[in-house]
């Protein structure tokens, strides 16, 4: 429970200076679409602790050469609705993480809802360094549809 207060903090910090949010990664968004944004994060980080971190570790470094790191992860930023499909249908093939290779399958959470990986995606491209926004469950649900 601390680590969900250690989240929320910040967010509450950095989500409204009298009506003006800061965070450059939600400044375009409208202000119901900026509180789900927050609402996301903190729902993102219980999801990704349940489902993710015990492969990908609660920091997002992976497991050495054994599972990808999350963070600053060239693979995960150069394709968001690959990363999409990752999440739900999981992954077999070999793939290359910031020029070191992996060949761990991933398993599928295929009973993970669209708006289950919407938070997720949300929490894990704002974490970590990452500042890429919002991501609604609307974008998720059509791109989970293209992957099958």
């Amino acid at each position: 429970m601390q680590k969900l207060i250690l989240l929320v903090w910040p967010l509450v910090l950095m989500g409204c200076d009298g009506g003006k949010f800061q965070n450059s990664a939600t400044k375009e968004l409208s202000y119901s679409d900026k509180l789900r944004y927050e609402q996301y994060m903190i729902q993102g980080q219980q999801l990704y602790l349940a489902h993710c971190s015990n492969c990908h570790q609660e920091d997002g470094t992976g497991l050495g050469r054994l599972i990808p790191p999350l963070a600053q992860s060239d693979y995960m930023l150069e394709n968001q609705a690959r990363t999409l499909c990752l999440i739900k249908y999981g992954l077999e093939e070999k793939i290359i993480v910031n020029g070191t290779e992996y060949q761990q399958p991933m398993p599928a959470n295929e009973a993970l809802s669209d708006i289950e990986i919407a938070q997720i995606a949300t929490y894990v491209y704002n974490s970590w360094g990452h500042e890429k926004g919002y991501i609604p469950v609307k974008a998720v649900s059509v791109q989970i549809d293209k992957c099958k």
